[in-house]
């Protein structure tokens, strides 16, 4: 059963509901949220072309807005098997653009066989994942959003750690989110998912965290199309090094593997007292 819905649209503007906000701020829109709507851009601009995403970059070099948000996109180039697509979020009034990303779209050659026979590794079977609380504090603790509808669990197996995530939101009013929405939006916990999996199965040093760390982006490879309402991460990868960092998972979902997601990472430290 849906919690609720993350927008109400108008045109192609985005009215946010309480449940696309953030756990920083109730002035601002949670990166999920955002990651699913430059999706909604994407796949728009591939049915329009007859061509399948296969690429979805988001940068968020500054907060975006929990206001109605203009989504717009333009082809940067349109060929026959390859086109790429800018697209915006903005003020409706002031037409400001408050976010951007980027898509890269490809022809799907149904009719070709595979043509590499390399297997990675399975995802973590569901089985061997345990339910855990994604949110440490209480809702007295942070603002209602998006972050409060995440379903995770988390485990590990003889490839190591992996999780399984979720989210039951609807998209618009009676709408659910669509298997690419929903994949986007729990790319965004690249960085925090990976952590979290990785100190479960202590795959590092107690004190990893002690520069604390953000994404400024999200870039999110799908190999194929995606299926169903969970999202499995595997392989997680984190590094950090004066100052900037990648976080890596290859992404599942109930079919296997699915693509590959990575984040940028930039060190965020609290300021000084003084």
């Amino acid at each position: 059963m849906s919690l609720g819905h993350v927008y109400e649209r108008e045109g192609n503007v985005y009215h946010p509901t309480e449940w696309a906000g953030s756990p920083w701020s109730t002035r601002h829109q949670h990166g999920g949220a955002v990651n699913a709507l430059f999706a909604t851009a994407a796949l728009e601009a591939a049915a329009e072309r007859e061509l399948r995403v296969a690429r979805l970059t988001v940068d968020l070099f500054r907060a975006v807005p929990h206001a109605p948000l203009a989504l717009g996109w333009r082809f940067v180039h349109r060929g026959r098997r390859i086109a790429r697509i800018e697209a915006t979020l903005s003020e409706p009034t002031s037409q400001q653009v408050v976010s951007v990303a980027s898509a890269l779209l490809l022809k799907d050659e149904a009719q070709l066989e595979r043509s590499w026979d390399q297997t990675p590794p399975p995802p973590l079977p569901r089985s061997s994942a345990e339910p855990m609380k994604f949110m440490s504090g209480t809702r007295a603790d942070f603002p209602p959003g998006f972050h409060w509808s995440f379903e995770v669990a988390l485990g590990q197996d003889e490839h190591g750690a992996g999780a399984w995530i979720t989210t039951p939101l609807d998209w618009l009013p009676g709408q659910p989110m669509s298997p690419w929405q929903r994949s986007a939006a729990v790319a965004d916990l690249t960085f925090g998912l990976s952590g979290r999996s990785l100190s479960q199965a202590r795959g590092f040093a107690d004190d990893a965290w002690r520069v604390p760390l953000i994404n400024v982006d999200t870039t999110l490879y799908w190999e194929r199309e995606p299926v169903g309402t969970w999202f499995g991460f595997r392989h997680p990868l984190v590094t950090a090094e004066r100052g900037t960092g990648l976080a890596e998972i290859d992404l599942a979902d109930c079919e296997g593997r699915l693509g590959r997601a990575i984040q940028a990472l930039l060190a965020n430290p609290a300021p000084k007292a003084t």
